[in-house]
């Protein structure tokens, strides 16, 4: 489970007490909500697993949904952080002049931080799919996911800037075409049955073809 790590630091102003104590609700409710579904997932199931009460778990996170978006939040930023080491590294050890090489293995590196699992995905699509028919939480669910992808493009526009390239569209607009593209694709594959999803030629091929369709050389 992902999340325990991306939680341990203590947000400003919290004690390492209940901070603590939020880490253990978020993993404990990872592993709930993975079995169950985040809908179905119940309060109590996810006290008794993290050995609290349901007065631990209000004092903390006001729903189920403001808890997700919490395991969320920790996830993406693990994740993003995991994708600027690995970046990096790739531009570090590239040939001299290997930029085609560099964008195609930055373009997989990309693909597999939005997605680690199909379960992770399925979590996505269901909060998603909850945020898209409850109005309250439309605009916490965009700004998180915004978060997220301001942080893929800080990431991109760094390794653009080391290899003298550049987009042929907005930061935003190309984070948000590849994040789309990626989800629309790891859904075919999960429909489709492919026993690994990471091997969909959409994953491998397609998409990081069309990553690099959105780069140009630099001016």
């Amino acid at each position: 489970m992902a999340t325990t790590s991306a939680g341990l630091s203590t947000p400003k102003g919290m004690t390492r007490r209940r901070a603590e104590t939020r880490r253990r609700v978020m993993a404990a409710a990872y592993d709930v909500f993975t079995e169950l579904g985040i809908r179905d997932a119940p309060v109590e199931l996810i006290c008794e697993r993290a050995g609290f009460t349901r007065g631990a778990f209000y004092s903390n996170f006001a729903s189920k949904e403001e808890l997700f978006l919490a395991i969320y939040e920790a996830e993406m930023r693990e994740r993003a952080e995991r994708l600027r080491a690995a970046v990096e590294r790739a531009a570090e050890e590239a040939a001299p002049g290997s930029v085609d090489e560099v964008l195609q293995k930055a373009g997989l590196l990309f693909l597999e931080s939005l997605a680690a699992d199909e379960t992770w995905y399925l979590l996505n699509a269901e909060f998603r799919a909850q945020a898209m028919r409850q109005p309250e939480l439309r605009e916490p669910t965009a700004a998180a996911e915004g978060r997220f992808h301001d942080a893929l493009a800080e990431i991109l526009q760094n390794l653009l800037d080391r290899l003298d390239m550049r987009l042929t569209v907005d930061q935003r607009s190309a984070v948000v075409t590849i994040v789309a593209l990626y989800e629309t694709m790891l859904e075919r594959a999960i429909l489709d049955g492919l026993p690994d999803k990471a091997d969909s030629r959409y994953l491998t091929d397609v998409l990081p073809r069309l990553f690099t369709a959105l780069i140009a050389p630099g001016r």
